[in-house]
């Protein structure tokens, strides 16, 4: 794999990611369904053909994944088959019936539409019924069914102020803010509160009108939770709702009609016929030269809903303890590195570092799998009461409504902290900053970027580096603001604070200097956008390191890899870490993605974070004021 990647033409210390992933992209095409593709969806594609060309897709990014989950799905149900196995199989084969989608057509969205008055827009001016459904009854009934707005967002989660409870959020982005990644503000009011402020807009039209406690007993009704006026909660973006009110005091009540039908019909078009499915594709995909759309059964497996099923029936039938054992001792290593250089940072306060160590010592670690996987009671349970059939629009709506339902009755339980709140088998690590933990799902230490047994260059290289990511977000300029519990902290002195901001500074000016070839141009990396994030490669990328070398002390001579027999272990480290990073995308795509994602695209992620690293240098002999040894480096320890 890593050396496939390699450019051996190109210097690793002009362009690392040139040298790591400059001969990647043409000895791995890019198929014609997809936006992007880098090294994790090459080994799913590898066993593309050996699978009459199935192929999992983005979230599923690991080739025995992909192999065992196939072989769980396509499996023959068997007479004794616990029922939410039983469930999550009938799914599966409801939606491969294309038959029986194609037979009932539009019809299920249609009936969805009819029962709130119609999409005006299709409609003859005679047959709309906007006297008896306004745009509030309309939004309301969709608000009842899916928790589902098309103008605001409300939902729960821990409290900042303590994170053993959960407290109602409201969020009411504008599409601007979206694209643009803009950070948002908050305020802590009650639901009357809330209804004050928003009743001080001079509006003059019923179309601005909402009633904002009715709105959210209403999400609650279904499950008997009782909310209040002087219900607490958490207005993001309190200016934007004050905005909403006369934007719909000025627009006319078929166009808000017109806009929630759209925005329903939009989110169901997936789960519609082929005809509808091309035209959707066609209008998503066409600016980003996307020829083919998926084959049905990558769409089918990536979107079942019923995961704890299927996560269940995977850690059953295959052995996951080793890589999880191994996994959790290599956390508790880098926990140890990640002490020390907070220990010997040079401008920290001892609070801070007090702080920091806290934070790292009362870490919640999900890694691996729940454990009550290991329990076919509570599987039974966790589904109990959801009924799958073969319709499979009515099952989307069932399941969603079912989860939906679920998650609503949690709002007043005490927070449980060791919940996961996504599959395992979903290639995704991140850290919670409201409770204080880092997820470490089982796909992202197995195959092909973890394996007991390697040399610890590559398994520190690869997933040591996103367990260290992950563990800095616990301090970076969101997570410093939080304790050990997940709870809002403020009591950093002012010195430090200044201090802090400058290092992060350094990270910000840096990135601002990278700029990528796109179709409109030249186009700058936002160094602010990305800060948080770049913050966490670079200081992930120390601690996997510095661990690494630490550990190769004790550990005797490294096993050296076939093909790559030449590289020093601090080589193969730095190696392990580009390779995993390798990717190519379509023009627009990129484009998008440096106006749009928190995250910087990978070549410079890589490259930055590199460059920071002395280490870096010494492994490849870098002369001074080389690209990848620049003179100035950014360093959040010194």
């Amino acid at each position: 794999m890593i050396q496939r990647g390699i450019d051996y033409s190109s210097d690793p210390c002009d362009n690392f990611y040139n040298y790591g992933c400059g001969s990647w992209a043409a000895n791995n095409p890019m198929p014609p369904s997809a936006l992007t593709w880098d090294t994790d969806e090459l080994y799913v594609m590898k066993i593309d053909r050996r699978l009459k060309g199935t192929w999992l897709g983005n979230a599923y990014r690991n080739v025995q994944l992909v192999l065992n989950i196939l072989e769980i799905l396509e499996e023959r149900s068997k007479y004794d088959e616990l029922p939410p196995v039983q469930k999550l199989k009938q799914y599966y084969r409801s939606c491969m019936d294309e038959d029986a989608i194609e037979k009932e057509g539009l019809a299920p969205v249609m009936t969805m539409l009819d029962a709130t008055g119609g999409w005006p827009i299709i409609m003859e001016k005679a047959d709309t019924n906007m006297e008896n459904f306004t745009w509030q009854d309309i939004d309301n009934a969709y608000i009842q069914l899916f928790t589902l707005s098309s103008f605001f967002e409300i939902n729960y989660e821990p409290d900042d102020e303590d994170s053993n409870r959960n407290i109602l959020t409201i969020i009411r982005k504008s599409y601007e803010d979206v694209f643009k990644g803009l950070e948002t503000n908050h305020t802590k009011m009650t639901i009357s509160e809330l209804q004050e402020y928003y009743d001080l807009a001079e509006t003059e039209n019923t179309t601005s009108k909402i009633n904002w406690l009715q709105t959210v007993q209403s999400i609650y009704n279904n499950v008997n939770v009782s909310i209040n006026a002087s219900e607490p909660m958490i207005v993001y973006n309190k200016e934007l709702l004050y905005e909403l009110a006369y934007l719909l005091d000025e627009t006319s009540p078929r166009i808000l009609v017109n806009f929630i039908q759209w925005n329903i019909v939009r989110q169901l078009v997936p789960f519609l016929t082929k005809d509808i499915r091309d035209i959707d594709f066609k209008s998503t995909h066409e600016d980003y030269n996307v020829t083919e759309q998926e084959p049905r059964w990558k769409r089918c497996i990536e979107e079942i809903p019923l995961q704890d099923a299927l996560s269940y029936l995977y850690i059953k039938k295959y052995n996951t303890t080793h890589n999880i054992k191994a996994a959790t001792e290599m956390v508790e290593e880098m926990k140890t590195e990640l002490k020390k250089h907070t220990l010997h940072s040079k401008w920290m306060d001892n609070n801070t570092k007090e702080f920091i160590i806290s934070k790292i010592d009362n870490l919640i670690q999900l890694i691996g799998y729940p454990e009550w996987y290991n329990n076919q009671t509570a599987l039974i349970k966790r589904y109990e009461g959801l009924q799958i059939g073969q319709n499979y629009f009515k099952n989307i709506l069932t399941v969603v409504i079912y989860e939906i339902r679920r998650f609503l009755k949690e709002f007043r339980e005490p927070v449980d902290k060791y919940e996961w709140l996504s599959s395992p088998l979903v290639k995704n690590s991140f850290y919670d900053t409201s409770i204080n933990a880092i997820n470490i799902p089982l796909s992202e230490i197995q195959d092909p970027y973890f394996t007991p047994g390697m040399p610890l260059a590559f398994d520190y290289g690869s997933v040591g580096m996103i367990i260290g990511h992950e563990l800095t977000h616990s301090f970076d300029n969101t997570g410093i603001q939080r304790d050990k519990f997940g709870n809002k902290y403020s009591q950093h002195s002012k010195k430090m604070n200044e201090a802090y901001e400058e290092k992060l500074e350094c990270f910000v000016d840096q990135y601002n200097n990278f700029t990528m070839i796109t179709t409109d141009g030249h186009e700058q990396i936002n160094g602010l956008l990305t800060r948080n994030e770049n913050v966490a490669d670079n200081i992930g990328l120390e601690i996997a390191f510095a661990t690494f070398k630490r550990l190769l002390l004790t550990a005797g001579p490294q096993p050296k890899l076939p093909g790559l027999t030449n590289l020093t272990d601090e080589q193969l480290f730095f190696l392990s870490y580009v390779n995993a990073w390798c990717e190519t995308s379509r023009d627009f795509y990129e484009g998008d993605h440096i106006n749009n994602d928190v995250h910087a695209s990978s070549r410079f992620r890589t490259v930055g974070s590199a460059a920071n690293m002395v280490s870096f240098s010494k492994a490849f002999n870098c002369s001074v004021n080389s690209p990848m040894n620049r003179k100035s480096k950014c360093n959040l320890w010194k």
